[in-house]
């Protein structure tokens, strides 16, 4: 079995212009444009890879800077604060697939823990 993908919009996302390529209900597949800085977030269920198709710049973890060229590839564990800086096209799988309900504010993330709420039973 085969699909074409055919050209779809681009949106706005947290770390620049997305543009889908593929999803099913296990994965996500998209490219992303980053021309700046991104907004840090962090996701409660979702794993991301990064490959930097073209580019370089910095994504930043938990804190940590990371520089990154084309060819370089960056997991992102789920509760991991996240942002990008550069001039870089990214493709990001993630999964499960990527759901704009679990992009979540770093400054949300200590009182959710203080309440004991995680992933799913986030209010």
């Amino acid at each position: 079995m085969w699909r074409a993908v055919l050209n779809r919009r681009p949106e706005e996302g947290p770390c620049g212009r997305v543009r889908e390529l593929h999803r099913d209900r296990k994965v996500s597949v998209a490219l992303v444009e980053v021309r700046g800085e991104g907004e840090p977030h962090y996701h409660s269920r979702t794993e991301e890879i990064y490959f930097v198709v073209r580019g370089e710049g910095i994504v930043e973890l938990d804190g940590r800077p990371v520089e990154v060229k084309e060819g370089d590839l960056i997991v992102i564990e789920p509760g991991t604060v996240h942002s990008v800086d550069g001039e870089m096209d990214l493709l990001v799988v993630c999964s499960p697939p990527f759901d704009p309900e679990d992009v979540l504010d770093p400054k949300e993330m200590v009182r959710d823990e203080e309440l004991g709420l995680r992933g799913p039973e986030r209010e």
